[in-house]
């Protein structure tokens, strides 16, 4: 049975940021486009592709891990997510932006991994600041104020061995180029 071609999103773990694995964007298109994607477009270089796929999520999440992981020498962690499911996220974010601050979507592939991250990133943050936490469709949505966004209480709830491979975090800017793409 064909499925319908559908625009997703994958959302890659870990890679441009800091000391972590370097891809060139081309590279990581020629890549994508190897495993059967087709239109492939990445945003910035942090490991966002838009593509046109008409596989189930898992299925091609496992695809373009391997792929990644045999092309790149990394241990490859995506989230695939349908354009809508991050407009959704995106449209739902529910906090004012607010000055020296950033907001954030952390995506999880799995409803429990998101509902223990949540709730324990409630747990760690100041009830008195600025710093915030809800669910989300899909998502942790968090607002940090800028320069503790490595250090705070609630990032560590992010760094735990149990879920870290589970996550990945997006800035809402960053969320919003990448549905600007299409």
């Amino acid at each position: 049975m064909n499925q319908r071609a559908e625009r997703r999103v994958a959302l890659l773990r870990g890679i441009n940021v800091g000391r972590a694995t370097r891809i060139a964007m081309a590279d990581l298109r020629a890549c994508t486009e190897a495993a059967g994607c087709r239109e492939v477009s990445t945003v910035l270089a942090t490991g966002n592709v838009v593509l046109t796929d008409p596989r189930p999520p898992a299925e091609l999440r496992s695809v373009l891990e391997a792929a990644f992981a045999t092309r790149f020498s990394y241990n490859a962690v995506v989230q695939v997510l349908s354009r809508a499911e991050l407009d959704s996220a995106a449209s739902s974010y529910p906090f004012a932006t607010l000055d020296e601050h950033h907001d954030y979507l952390v995506f999880a592939d799995h409803p429990e991994v998101t509902e223990r991250v949540v709730e324990a990133m409630a747990v760690a943050i100041d009830a008195e600041g600025t710093e915030a936490v809800a669910a989300g469709p899909g998502c942790v949505f968090w607002r940090v104020p800028r320069g503790a966004t490595l250090t705070s209480a609630a990032a560590a709830v992010l760094d735990t061995p149990d879920v870290r491979q589970h996550l990945t975090t997006r800035n809402l800017n960053t969320v919003r180029r990448i549905l600007a793409v299409g």
